[in-house]
């Protein structure tokens, strides 16, 4: 619109220059002319289009101004952007190319323009960059592709081409825009990642024992170890864990523990371990459930399921022969119980008779024995015949001497004819009793008793003569 009225203009314009030169040309310029129009107006309407005319100068300055100032901003845009810029003609020949592009290549962009961009790109990838060309020129949309580019000095280096048809075309030719990204950092983060889960595979598939790793969302398997296959008989990656694993289930399992391997702000918690046992198969198997970072870095639960049933197996056997063993104990301590208390009343019986032979054996040797001996020690009249009388007297005392008891004790001191008196007291005997046992008088019974406490410690002591004797046994 602006064009057409410049042009409008321009042409006015002329028409009135025209008509002001043929008035300055008539001979009579003073006089008025009929047939041209009036030179004030034609002045004032010059003066009018000459100001249109600066005005619209102004206005295509300024413009010219901003476009340069814009094309500036573009040529600063398009070089310094982080990403290589290429422009292509149909035949993949490079229009025009960036500053990234020649310094990701290590080159100048001069060398860049004017040469097919397949120069650029390893042999064994030139397949990939011809499919994206015939893709891009056969369908006009946009094309991405990954691959690698050959640097000036030899090295290369991972990009990813995306390329879209340029709507305005000059002069009709086709144009098209590729952007070149440097990947090399991706593409080495992806060979490390992809390295590291091959090492962790490597690990897993070696535990004897089923491992797998869902999705804590899904559900789904993203990993099987080799002996979880065998035992499935099936690789059951990209599955839902408890449809493939636990046929019947409907939805997640009720030992499902998900939502306890992370904490509220989502970091992994410590592994849960716990025993489950399978009726069907009659085995027990430990679980071990835990929240670890995937390979693209999402959590995902990571299960190991070991077959402890021989463990439980033993452990149940242990217990039955414990039991077994407990009860056996129970009873042999039962029976050694009942035999301790026999050999405890044996033990008492024989140390009753011990003693029973031991005051018998003493109370001989002061009534029979004692007596002899001091009876020939009387009759005898050879010194000699006294010593080895003395010499036998003191051997028999050693000999009685282990037998000697309490009652000994308090009674060694004691006559045979006390000796004889005492025992009839402590079996309740009265002095009339004994005087006829004995064939003594009263008198002479009464004397060996007040003899007898004297010689064991209860004279002028209210204690009873019996009694005492009794505690003796």
């Amino acid at each position: 619109m602006n064009q057409m009225k410049n042009i409008t203009a321009e042409e006015k314009f002329n028409a009135l220059r025209r008509q002001a030169e043929a008035l300055m040309a008539n001979p009579d310029f003073s006089k008025r002319s009929v047939e041209l129009e009036d030179p004030l107006q034609l002045i004032h309407e010059l003066q009018t289009f000459q100001i249109e005319l600066e005005l619209q100068n102004e206005e295509l300055l300024r413009a010219q101004q901003e476009l340069m100032e814009f094309k500036i901003h573009y040529t600063q845009l398009y070089d310094f952007t982080p990403v290589g810029y290429v422009t292509l003609d149909a035949k993949g020949k490079i229009f025009d190319a960036n500053m990234t592009l020649a310094r990701m290549l290590e080159t100048e962009r001069g060398a860049l323009v004017n040469r097919s961009l397949s120069d650029h790109i390893l042999s064994q990838d030139q397949d990939i960059y011809y499919l994206h060309l015939q893709a891009l020129f056969t369908y006009k949309k946009r094309q991405i592709c990954d691959l690698k580019m050959k640097k000036k000095e030899g090295a290369f280096l991972d990009v990813q081409l995306e390329s879209t048809a340029i709507p305005e075309s000059c002069q009709g030719e086709a144009r098209f825009r590729t952007v070149i990204i440097d990947v090399s950092d991706r593409k080495r983060t992806e060979r490390l990642l992809k390295y590291g889960r091959h090492q962790l595979e490597s690990v897993l598939n070696r535990i004897e024992s089923s491992v797998y790793v869902a999705d804590m969302t899904s559900h789904k398997i993203l990993f099987m170890n080799t002996y979880m296959k065998k035992k499935h008989q099936a690789d059951l990656t990209g599955q839902v864990c408890w449809a493939a694993i636990h046929g019947k289930q409907t939805g997640p399992c009720d030992i499902c523990n998900n939502d306890t391997l992370v904490d509220e702000d989502g970091n992994p918690t410590e592994p849960c371990i716990w025993e489950v046992y399978d009726q069907e198969s009659d085995q027990w198997h430990e679980l071990t459930s835990l929240a670890v970072p995937w390979t693209d870095g999402r959590l995902v639960r990571l299960e190991i399921a070991r077959d402890i049933t021989r463990r439980k197996k033993a452990e149940k056997q242990q217990k039955e022969i414990t039991l077994t063993l407990e009860e056996k104990v129970k009873q042999r301590t039962a029976e050694l119980e009942d035999m301790n208390a026999t050999l405890r009343i044996l033990l008492k019986k024989r140390e009753e008779d011990k003693n029973e032979i031991g005051e018998n054996i003493f109370a001989n040797h002061k009534l029979i024995l004692a007596p002899i001996i001091e009876n020939l020690k009387k009759n005898l009249t050879l010194e000699s015949q006294k010593d080895m009388m003395d010499i036998l007297e003191t051997e028999l005392k050693n000999i009685i001497s282990p037998f000697s008891k309490k009652l000994s004790d308090h009674m060694v001191n004691l006559t045979p004819m006390e000796i004889h008196v005492a025992d009839l007291v402590k079996f309740g005997k009265t002095n009339k009793e004994i005087s006829e046992i004995t064939h003594s008088s009263i008198h002479t019974i009464s004397r060996h008793r007040e003899n007898i406490r004297k010689k064991i410690g209860l004279k002028n002591k209210k204690i009873n003569l019996r009694s005492f004797l009794l505690t003796l046994e």
